[in-house]
């Protein structure tokens, strides 16, 4: 939903440029910051793969980064190389029209991929994680789900990447694609970590519900300061000049959130991939305690969310880094879109009302697509 801020983008120019470098599995991302007027493009012409083994690794790294909700063989942490870096639509959509790729070969085939996409499938997990609920196991669980739309034959993702950008102008708007990650683009309202001069921000972003002028709940609100809390918690550990504003109500599409902001420096010695190695993933995605809740999401939700609530976002480009978490999100297959949304449920939490969360959320990229 457009807040009133116009992003400059020429009129009916043909952004489908961007699917000839999905079809030949070119490593590359474009964006464009909240806020922001401008589209950025990360391209990478080498041929090595830069797989970081953990998020510690990317200290002193530099690229757009693509990482997992849960790091493995299958889903690795992938940093695209900034060989081509360029801003401005009318640079990028130059330099793409004047070069030719090369073809490489993709094997991701969404179909051979677990997903939940009935109520009768999310109502089956959503009794299991409730269940731990109850029994005390955890104050707070992150329950997710796909949605598949069949790919028209018109579909380009370059087009929804366009349409996302002017429609969503708080958001951080991407379109990526590697052939260990395959193509995603997004639509995140949520901060995971930003640098620049040493000044460190992040964001506790929890708690849903529609446009209105109804107050906030308690269940929601509840939600959120267990996030604030894990983050007041392990900010301490590595952050000095700890500032927290909040929170507040922000606006993300048709639905509202409650944001606490931070903002620190990092105590010596430490660097941004200790702190990502700390934030990541947050209560916001996972759930509190962190440590079972993230266990028990691993062993207990009926697919894998791969680099959904994962991060994503440029490291150490043009001396900043901004790096979101992946939500409102969806990967691009051959045949199918997949979409995913997820909710935080509690013991005061209800089925019919945690689904419908996640269909108001969904709302975002079926608005682009």
């Amino acid at each position: 939903m457009s807040l009133g801020f116009e992003m400059e983008l020429t009129p009916d120019i043909d952004y489908s440029i961007f699917d000839s470098l999905i079809d030949n599995n070119i490593r590359f991302a474009v964006y464009r910051q909240a806020w922001q007027k401008e589209i950025n493009l990360i391209l990478q012409t080498s041929h090595d793969t830069v797989q970081p083994s953990t998020l510690k690794d990317l200290n002193s790294r530099k690229g757009f980064v693509i990482a997992p909700f849960h790091i493995s063989k299958q889903t690795p942490v992938i940093l695209i190389h900034p060989d081509v870096q360029i801003k401005g639509e009318s640079k990028i959509l130059k330099y793409l029209s004047e070069n030719d790729f090369q073809q490489n070969i993709s094997d991701i085939d969404l179909r051979n991929q677990s997903s939940v996409n009935s109520f009768e499938q999310y109502s089956t997990d959503y009794q299991i994680f409730y269940s731990s609920l109850i029994m005390g196991k955890q104050q707070k669980l992150v329950l997710s789900r796909t949605y598949d739309v069949k790919r028209s034959k018109d579909f380009s993702a370059g087009m929804s990447f366009r349409k996302a950008c002017s429609g969503y102008d708080s958001n951080f708007v991407f379109l990526c694609n590697t052939p260990e990650t395959g193509t995603w683009m997004g639509v995140s309202p949520e901060l995971l970590v930003s640098e620049q001069a040493d000044v460190y921000k992040t964001v506790a972003l929890a708690g849903t519900k529609n446009l209105s002028t109804e107050n906030w709940d308690d269940k929601n609100r509840k939600e959120q300061q267990i996030v604030v809390d894990y983050m007041q918690q392990q900010l301490s550990r590595v952050g000095d000049d700890i500032v927290v504003r909040g929170p507040f109500t922000a606006q993300a599409g048709d639905i509202e959130h409650l944001k606490t902001k931070f903002s620190f420096h990092l105590k010596y010695n430490y660097k941004i991939g200790d702190l990502l190695d700390l934030l990541h993933p947050s209560p916001a995605v996972c759930g509190f305690p962190k440590e079972e809740a993230f266990d028990f999401i691993f062993k207990n939700e009926s697919y894998d969310r791969r680099y959904y609530s994962g991060f994503v976002g440029p490291l150490d480009i043009e001396g900043s880094s901004r790096l979101y978490v992946n939500l409102r999100c969806m990967q691009i297959g051959k045949d199918l879109l997949r979409l995913y949304a997820g909710g935080g449920i509690l013991p005061s939490s209800e089925l019919k009302s945690e689904w419908e969360e996640t269909e108001n959320k969904l709302q975002t990229i079926l608005s682009v697509i």
